[in-house]
């Protein structure tokens, strides 16, 4: 299949706090390869956006390496790092936070070019132009500014914004998570029709397990800094067998709470344990119907699992025999819809 686009190997981010050091990923692999999107699933607290910001060179990584195209991007400094900018964009949560509300459009479309010392001044409004009408919008309305323009506009001018320098790799970050039902789809898209005509290749980080399955090809769980499963979009569904993506599954906000955290069970032992002292063996015992006492005595590996993907399960053998396929209702909410036997 070729090498990937994005290589991350062993990577591992800390924050120093007044009561240690919380490491908020710890020590996770993933490959994207061009015109892919993983989509990168939990809890709030899980780590999903802290390795988005690593990937980008927004937060340091303490130790393992994050290659694009071959190259590696961990530890370079500010200038080394500008060149592969042009290659790596970022969409943010919160639309109206990532953009300027003192600048036109035009002008915040047009920044990535005026940093980077691209084209004249007339070659950069016709791209500023060309990029509007691309993702939706006019090109008479780059002299407007962030606050004329609803939730679902704001977040088509970031994408454009991330557009300016063609880039081959855009970690969205909860892009459409702050926007309603509606508009949603619309801005997933958008996102699917400019990965088809530019080759675009996504990190798609959610909560949102509804707006997973329309929009990703793989997907990966993530607890506690730690990747629990991966695989294919149709194993996500078919048949999960890890318990922390079972529990996710089940406990996907329906179309009345949409944007809600995700929170699993509610139960006395379902309290997400502190990053600073995690669980011993697997982190997601504490949380588990089916741990024994092997999990609280070694940290299980993420391994192949048949045609199901990967799990970090001590017992993913025997929960396989008894998985659970899910569907979508009328509403489209997850739903179990069968039992594998």
């Amino acid at each position: 299949m070729g090498a990937p686009l994005l290589s991350c190997k062993d990577v591992v981010v800390e924050y120093k706090t007044r009561r240690g050091a919380l490491r908020a990923v710890d020590t996770v692999s993933l490959d994207i390869r061009e015109g892919e999107t993983v989509a990168l699933v939990g809890e709030s607290g899980s780590g999903k956006s802290t390795l988005g910001k690593a990937i980008v060179g927004l937060e340091p990584i303490r130790s393992g390496s994050i290659k694009l195209n071959g190259t590696e991007l961990g530890g370079l400094s500010r200038r080394a790092m500008r060149p592969y900018r042009q290659a790596l964009q970022m969409v943010f949560q919160d639309p109206f936070g990532s953009l300027n509300p003192r600048l036109s459009i035009g002008r915040i479309i047009e920044e990535p070019m005026l940093v980077h010392r691209i084209g004249t001044a007339e070659e950069r409004r016709r791209r500023v132009a060309e990029l509007l009408e691309r993702v939706g919008l006019s090109a008479e309305m780059m002299t407007r500014y962030p606050h004329e323009f609803s939730g679902g506009q704001r977040q088509r001018i970031v994408i454009a914004r991330a557009l300016t320098l063609n880039p081959k790799l855009i970690i969205c970050d909860e892009p459409v998570s702050a926007l309603d039902v509606s508009v949603q789809a619309q801005v997933l898209n958008l996102l699917a029709d400019l990965q088809r005509d530019l080759g675009l290749s996504y990190l798609f980080v959610s909560h949102d397990l509804s707006v997973v399955r329309h929009i990703a090809h793989r997907v990966v769980v993530m607890y506690l800094g730690k990747f629990v499963s991966t695989g294919e979009r149709a194993n996500f569904w078919d048949s999960p067998i890890h318990p922390y993506t079972r529990r996710l599954l089940e406990s996907t906000p329906s179309v009345d709470a949409v944007g809600a955290p995700l929170v699993i069970g509610a139960g006395d032992n379902d309290e997400i344990p502190s990053a600073m002292n995690p669980p011993s063996g697997c982190r997601f015992r504490t949380r588990c119907d089916f741990a024994a006492d092997i999990c609280a005595q070694s940290e299980p590996a993420l391994r192949p699992v048949g045609a199901y993907g990967m799990s970090a399960c001590h017992r993913v053998e025997t929960l396989a025999s008894g998985a659970v396929r899910y569907g979508a209702d009328e509403n489209e909410n997850i739903v179990p819809i069968r039992t594998v036997a």
